[in-house]
């Protein structure tokens, strides 16, 4: 059997378009099956906490303009009065918690993670929301509440967005590297992930 297309996501949670990007590559998912292994690296746009952060203009046009982008996702403006999450890092330390239970515990939680902030307007910076998802989605909840307090999670994640930036700087996210020869950057309709994939495959 041929090794599976390697895909490898740039991503934060605080984005609409990865979240647009991860729907339509989980799409792909389903369409490709065991030709295709997707791999998410943490690409923060928030690398250090910001206290009682406000939202701002940029990110309440970004939820906009992406609710034009993709029918699938109900994408709700965020609540003025609720502080907007001061740092993607608890989101991301999340998903890796939910990786270490396997692939499809870290997709159901991937998903839900998106939806919960873009489309729920809960704030995923904080511990109690993220174990009430792991719950939801699933998870060993015992065992993500420990992961999550004493795994030293920060330094991969920030190792994978400094290799991002070392290879993309200057790139918006996401960044859809598809087997290694096709990056991509943002979120691009899926007709272009199709195309790259099959490349890869007829290569």
């Amino acid at each position: 059997m041929e090794k599976p297309i390697r895909i490898v996501v740039y991503f934060d949670y605080l984005s609409p378009w990865c979240y647009i990007a991860a729907v339509r590559l989980q799409c792909l998912e389903e369409e490709y099956g065991s030709k295709i292994s997707i791999s998410w690296r943490s690409y923060p746009l928030v690398v250090r906490e910001i206290p009682n952060r406000l939202i701002s203009s940029h990110s309440v046009e970004s939820r906009r303009r992406a609710a034009l982008e993709e029918d699938r996702i109900g994408f709700n403006p965020w609540n003025p009065d609720e502080p907007y999450p001061a740092s993607s890092m608890p989101a991301l330390r999340a998903a890796k918690c939910a990786q270490l239970q396997g692939g499809e515990a870290f997709r159901r939680f991937h998903i839900a993670l998106f939806r919960a902030f873009f489309e729920e307007g809960m704030n995923i910076s904080e511990r109690e929301v993220l174990i009430s998802l792991a719950k939801k989605a699933g998870l060993d909840v015992e065992r993500f509440n420990s992961d999550f307090s004493s795994r030293p999670l920060e330094e991969e994640i920030l190792a994978e967005y400094e290799d991002g930036r070392a290879e993309y700087e200057g790139w918006g996210i996401p960044i859809v590297v598809v087997g290694g020869r096709y990056p991509i950057a943002g979120a691009v309709p899926i007709t272009i992930y199709r195309r790259a994939i099959d490349l890869c495959l007829a290569s």
